[in-house]
């Protein structure tokens, strides 16, 4: 989230319609109250402003071309048939022709949705939202980079030395070549993860691999460029919207994501694996105290021991947690004790019974399999 605004930019600005806040109930880019498209300033200061969304950098030179093409739309903005702006926007091919616009529109509305109470009560500042400085999982990057694999660096010329290829790519090449390993060695889970490349990329990728295979060296060439929405995509779009109702922050799901907290594979084993050690470790201080003569001390009225006596309410209460911990499968130790780790004060702000859920919704939704690494 930024809370500054960037020249030359194209921006949608939500509006609430009424208060309290009907869902999905906005005015879009008003002028005044009614959906249209202009330069604005001072425009954090007007009435009843959910936030701003940038959603694409006007490069320069093209300002007037663009402002001419969406304002041959103001006409037709309000009619029926007309949902918002993002129909001009489609219509006019401002944005990329790989961007859903169907989806851009549901998002906003979403995003909206969360923050119309606020503008009701006039919170100040209002939010800008800024995809463009968003933070990539480590998922994200893999895919990008199994997509677009190193380019095969030229040869130098007969009888040079100390020749420097131009471009450069030789540490690029290097910090490609060990994000792969990294992923190979202590982040498997995310091979586990639904396809983060298309059937024919992962075709051609085992085609390149048997071809170099004689010569370690030989980077492939660049894939063809296929931008059409992927499994992990579709799967990553459900996870965030699903996640929503519980209150993550985004550094917590990024964190998830990375950690495949829940899914299985390296992450998951080390955290179950943690709390099997600290369990055992409790036990053989626990057997140690008694072979040195001393008897653990037990909370009631223990024998050799003074007890504390304990009243008669504070037994169903103890019978309670017992329940509640008990709402949390065995097998699923490992990811919460992950969980705690993960989300600050987890045990204020979610339940078991949430965590329970947030797990399931990990599971379906990461719990494909990709494609495995050329």
């Amino acid at each position: 989230m930024n809370m500054s605004l960037t020249p030359n930019t194209l921006y949608i600005a939500l509006y609430v319609r009424t208060d309290p806040p009907v869902p999905d109930n906005f005015h879009w880019a008003l002028a005044p109250w009614m959906a249209s498209h202009g330069p604005e300033s001072n425009i954090l200061k007007t009435f009843l402003l959910v936030g701003l969304l940038r959603i694409v950098d006007i490069p320069p030179g093209a300002a007037d071309p663009v402002d001419q093409l969406i304002r041959s739309y103001d006409a037709q903005l309000n009619d029926l048939g007309e949902s918002s702006p993002v129909d001009a926007v489609e219509d006019g091919k401002v944005l990329d022709a790989k961007v859903d616009l169907g989806m851009l529109e549901r998002e906003v509305m979403d995003w909206g949705n969360r923050y119309a109470a606020e503008a009701c009560q006039n919170v100040q500042p209002r939010p800008i939202i800024d995809p463009q400085s968003a933070v990539l999982s480590n998922i994200e990057v893999l895919a990008y980079l199994t997509a677009n694999p190193p380019r095969r660096p030229p040869k130098p010329p007969p009888n040079s030395r100390h020749w420097v290829p131009s471009p450069d790519l030789r540490d690029h090449n290097t910090v490609v070549k060990e994000i792969h390993n990294y992923v190979a060695r202590l982040s498997p889970h995310l091979l586990n993860y639904p396809a983060y490349i298309h059937e024919s990329q992962r075709q051609q990728l085992e085609r390149l691999q048997t071809q170099t295979d004689a010569d370690p060296a030989a980077l492939p060439p660049v894939l063809p460029i296929d931008n059409s929405p992927t499994p992990l995509d579709h799967a990553l779009r459900e996870l965030i919207a699903r996640l929503q109702p519980y209150g993550l922050t985004k550094g917590e799901v990024l964190m998830i994501l990375n950690l495949g907290v829940g899914v299985g594979g390296a992450a998951a084993a080390e955290g179950e694996q943690q709390a099997v050690e600290e369990e055992g470790g409790g036990e053989e201080m626990q057997d140690e105290g008694r072979e040195g003569g001393e008897q653990a001390p037990v909370n009631g009225n223990g024998h050799g021991h003074d007890g504390m006596d304990v009243d008669a309410e504070g037994q169903p209460e103890g019978e309670e947690g017992a329940e509640e911990a008990a709402e949390i499968p065995e097998e699923d130790y490992g990811a919460l004790a992950l969980l705690d780790t993960v989300i600050e004060e987890r045990e204020e702000r979610l339940s078991n019974e949430d965590v329970a859920a947030i797990l399931a919704i990990i599971r379906e939704t990461l719990g494909g399999q990709a494609p495995t690494e050329a």
